[in-house]
């Protein structure tokens, strides 16, 4: 049997790392191939582009980058028409998945699958997705309990399996004095967050002398956070085998908008999201986004239980003013504690791991 797995962000890369090892778990002479992060290629795959040349978010960015998305799904496309694989999943990534699916729907006729694991956000945007992919698609794995109804009323066959991240067994611990700043996952993201963050992270330095300051990130960006940081001082966490503990370790953290806000929700860890882009992809969003809030906890619950800050609302006078809440006040700690522990619980749906959950349906 062989099985392609396409993943093109460092989220993807962890469900797909999950997804791999669960695989060869029931079935140990499968062929795995595709895209991934170094999660998945750790656990035996070849990647046939790394997964950093998808640094581009919004709008915007990728109609400047356009060419090289069509160079890269051209190539992708080929690979899978070639290998002719029994079942093709697509994580997460919609805009590529979705056009790579509808790409190499010939290979039907060899009796060929498509399934798509992290469902697009048609809740909050572009709704017209769930038609096409549920015309393209043959089933459909998604991380929250509310979103299989917009698939399901086109005939998908749609599963709610929750996130993988809400099973790692590990406990969360007494905080330390951490200020923990994440800047995003995509080269486009930390330079415009980080330029912005920029004198946070030193009135931080200079108000919390007790505390330690760390930015966590990934390998290939550490030269890029080092210049526009300036700081020797700071400490710049790119290590992946560390990321949990400073995640459960931090007394607070500032986080770009993204998946990074569940992991900080599994382990308690007081929040505030912040976020910007390009003008032309931030009129966009607020022209077309149907929902109020970033954070999915937010959504979820229906209420700014995590601070966000985004677009013209990211402001060093906000930051700081909300970062001093968090630092000094118990009572505005133990709120967002409260509601992400009631989050979590939802999360963990019946508590199968959802690499289970789908292994077993498409296996």
């Amino acid at each position: 049997m062989k099985i392609v797995i396409v993943v093109t962000e460092p989220s993807g890369d962890f469900l797909g790392f999950q997804l791999m090892k669960e695989i060869k778990k029931k079935k140990k002479n499968i062929a795995i191939h595709g895209l991934g992060g170094e999660l998945m290629q750790s656990c035996g795959l070849k990647s046939w582009i790394d997964i950093k040349e998808f640094s581009t978010i919004g709008v915007f960015e990728v109609l400047i980058r356009i060419f090289k998305f069509m160079k890269m799904l051209n190539l992708v496309e080929k690979k899978i028409m070639d290998l002719k694989p029994d079942l093709v999943i697509t994580i997460d990534s919609p805009s590529f998945s979705y056009r790579l699916i509808k790409r190499i729907q010939k290979l039907r006729e060899s009796g060929s699958r498509f399934i798509h694991y992290v469902a697009p956000t048609v809740w909050a945007w572009k709704k017209y997705r769930a038609k096409i992919f549920s015309h393209l698609y043959d089933e459909l794995f998604t991380l929250f309990n509310f979103e299989p109804r917009y698939f399901k009323k086109y005939g998908l066959k749609t599963t709610f399996v929750g996130h993988e991240i809400f099973f790692e067994k590990i406990k969360t611990k007494k905080k330390k004095k951490i200020i923990l700043f994440l800047p995003g996952s995509r080269k486009t993201e930390i330079v415009r967050n980080l330029n912005l963050l920029n004198k946070t992270i030193k009135y931080t330095k200079k108000e919390f002398k007790d505390f330690k300051i760390c930015i966590l990130s990934f390998k290939p960006y550490l030269k890029l956070i080092n210049l526009i940081l300036n700081d020797n001082e700071i400490n710049i966490i790119t290590d992946f085998k560390k990321k949990q503990q400073v995640l459960n370790d931090s007394f607070l953290a500032v986080a770009s908008s993204g998946s990074v806000t569940l992991e900080l929700c599994k382990f308690k860890t007081p929040t505030i999201v912040v976020y910007d882009t390009h003008i032309i992809t931030r009129l966009i969003i607020k022209l077309f986004v149907k929902v109020k809030y970033a954070s999915i906890m937010n959504i979820m619950f229906n209420k700014e239980i995590i601070p966000e800050f985004l677009f013209e609302k990211f402001k060093f006078i906000n930051l700081t003013k909300q970062i001093n809440k968090l630092i000094k006040f118990k009572k505005e700690r133990k709120i967002q504690e409260y509601y992400m522990n009631k989050f979590s619980k939802l999360m963990l749906n019946r508590g199968i791991k959802p690499s289970k959950i789908i292994v077993d349906k498409i296996l």
